[in-house]
C-alpha cells in the first residue's frame, strides 16, 4: 500500500464531505431566485439550478478522486492506464447523470445549456481509448 496516496485520497473525502455539508447546511438553501438574474441560458430558476449543480459536481469531483487515489494507494500493480481511463469514464459518466438529474423538470435545458452532452462526450472518449488500446 502506498500511504501517501492513501493519505491524499483521505483528504478527497474529507474535503467532499465538508463542502457538502457546507453547501448542503449554509450555502444553498440561502440561494433563492429573488437574487437571481436571467442569463442567456434561461430564467432564474435555471440560473439556481446551475448554481446548484456547480457545487454538488465539485463534490463528486472530490469523491471521484478520493476513490481513485485510494485505488491507486491499495493496487500498486494495477495498469495505471486502464484504471485511469475507467475511472475517469465512470466519474463523467457521473456528471452527466447528476446535470439530467438536475434538469429532469425541463428537457428544454438541455437544448440551451448542453453541459451533459459534453461529460458523455468526454466519458464515451476516456472509454473508447481505453477499448482501443486493449486492442492494440
Amino acid at each position: 500500500m502506498n500511504v501517501e496516496l492513501a493519505i491524499a485520497g483521505l483528504a478527497c473525502f474529507v474535503l467532499a464531505f465538508g463542502h457538502a455539508a457546507i453547501g448542503l447546511r449554509w450555502v444553498l438553501p440561502i440561494v433563492g431566485e429573488g437574487g437571481l438574474r436571467r442569463t442567456p441560458f434561461g430564467p432564474p430558476s435555471l440560473t439556481l439550478s446551475m448554481v446548484r449543480f456547480t457545487w454538488h459536481v465539485v463534490t463528486l469531483m472530490l469523491i471521484g478522486f478520493g476513490v481513485l487515489l485510494a485505488v491507486l494507494a491499495w493496487s500498486p500493480h494495477a495498469d495505471l492506464r486502464t484504471v485511469l481511463l475507467r475511472w475517469l469514464a465512470g466519474l463523467w459518466l457521473a456528471a452527466t447523470a447528476m446535470a439530467c438529474w438536475t434538469t429532469r423538470r425541463r428537457l428544454r435545458s438541455l437544448l440551451r445549456f448542453p453541459v451533459p452532452l459534453f461529460f458523455a462526450v468526454i466519458a464515451i472518449m476516456c472509454g473508447v481509448h481505453r477499448y482501443e488500446a486493449s486492442r492494440l
